[in-house]
C-alpha cells in the first residue's frame, strides 16, 4: 500500500470511527469483520422476541461471540449493566458454543476502571473462555491488513488531482444539498479571509493539510454554485451545518485531525463516494476551512 492510500484509509477510518452510533457503528464493525474473515464471520441480526440472543456477530472457527456497544455517551451504570447482562445472555442461549467473548466498544481511550475491573471478574469466573476488547488501533490493524478490492469497497478510493481538476456542478450538488439539509437551527456565521498560517495554526496532518490543498484550487467552482444557486439562503445553510458540527466536535475535546476526519464524514452523508465525490468533499471542506469560523485562527491558538 502506498504512503498516501494508508494516510487516506486512515484518515477516512478515523472520521467513521468516530462518527458512528449505535446500530450504525455496529453495522460498520459487522462490514469490516465480514471482509477481514470471510466465509468465517457470521452476521447476527435481530429476529422477532428472541432478538440476537445477545450475539451482534459470530467468528465461527473461534467460537467467539461478539458484542457491540457504541453509545453517543457513555454511562458508567449503562455500561456496566450492558456488559454484565450481555454475557450472561450469550452464555446463556450460545452454551458450548461460545469459545470466547469479545466487547466492541467506541471509546478510542478504553474503558472505565470498573468496566476492566468486571470484565476481569468474568474472566476468572469462567477460565475456559476467552475474553477481549476490539476498539480502535484493533478495528484499525484490521482495515489497513485488507485486501485492496475490500479498503476501496468500504472506504472509497483516494481522490487525485485529475478528480480534482474534473469536478464539476454535478459532484457538488450531491454534497451541497446534503449539507444544506443537515443544517441545526441557525446560529450566526462569520465569513472573514483565512490567515496562511491556519493550517499551521491547527496542526493537521500532511495528509489532511495535502488534501485541503488540492481542495483549494477548485475553490472558484463552490463559490460559483453559492452565486447561481436559486436559494439566496442556501450558502448561509451550508455553513451553519459545519460550524455547528464542528463546535459539537471541539466540545468533545477532538485534535485538528480528528476533527478534519470526522467533518469529512460527516459532509459525506450516507455516501461511500467514488473518488468524484470525494473530491467535491474536500473541495467544500477546503472552502469553508478558508472562509467559515469552523477551525481555529492564528489569533485565537495565541491567545490560549
Amino acid at each position: 500500500m502506498k504512503d498516501v492510500e494508508r494516510e487516506w484509509l486512515q484518515m477516512k477510518f478515523n472520521g467513521a470511527f468516530n462518527g458512528k452510533r449505535g446500530a450504525a457503528f455496529q453495522d460498520w464493525f459487522a462490514d469490516i469483520m465480514a471482509a477481514a474473515h470471510p466465509g468465517d464471520f457470521q452476521r447476527v441480526r435481530p429476529y422477532g422476541k428472541r432478538g440476537d440472543l445477545k450475539c451482534d456477530g459470530f467468528l465461527r472457527s473461534r467460537g467467539i461471540v461478539y458484542q457491540s456497544y457504541a453509545p453517543r455517551d457513555v454511562k458508567l451504570k449503562e455500561l456496566l449493566k450492558k456488559i454484565a447482562t450481555d454475557f450472561a445472555g450469550a452464555k446463556e442461549h450460545w452454551k458450548t458454543e461460545m469459545k470466547g467473548w469479545t466487547f466492541v466498544h467506541n471509546d478510542p481511550e478504553g474503558l472505565p476502571a470498573d468496566a476492566v475491573k468486571l470484565i476481569e471478574a468474568l474472566r476468572a469466573d469462567h477460565p475456559s473462555l476467552t475474553f477481549a476488547e476490539l476498539t480502535y488501533e484493533g478495528l484499525e490493524t484490521l482495515v489497513l491488513e485488507l485486501p485492496e478490492p475490500d479498503r476501496v469497497r468500504l472506504f472509497g478510493r483516494p481522490p487525485t488531482r485529475k478528480d480534482f481538476d474534473t469536478l464539476g456542478f454535478e459532484e457538488l450538488a450531491v454534497v451541497l444539498a446534503y449539507l444544506a439539509t443537515a443544517a441545526a437551527p441557525t446560529v450566526d456565521i462569520e465569513i472573514k479571509p483565512v490567515s496562511p498560517k491556519k493550517l499551521e495554526a491547527n496542526a493537521l496532518s500532511d495528509a489532511a493539510a495535502g488534501y485541503l490543498r488540492l481542495g483549494r484550487q477548485r475553490e472558484p467552482l463552490v463559490e460559483e454554485y453559492f452565486v447561481k444557486h436559486p436559494n439566496p439562503s442556501f450558502g448561509e445553510d451550508v455553513a451553519n451545518a459545519f460550524r455547528c458540527e464542528y463546535q459539537r466536535l471541539r466540545a468533545l475535546n477532538y485534535n485538528a485531525d480528528k476533527v478534519f476526519a470526522a467533518l469529512q464524514e460527516f459532509s459525506s452523508g450516507n455516501t461511500r463516494g467514488d473518488p468524484n465525490h470525494e473530491a467535491a468533499v474536500l473541495s467544500v471542506l477546503s472552502y469553508l476551512f478558508e472562509r467559515c469560523d469552523i477551525f481555529e485562527s492564528p489569533a485565537e491558538m495565541e491567545t490560549r
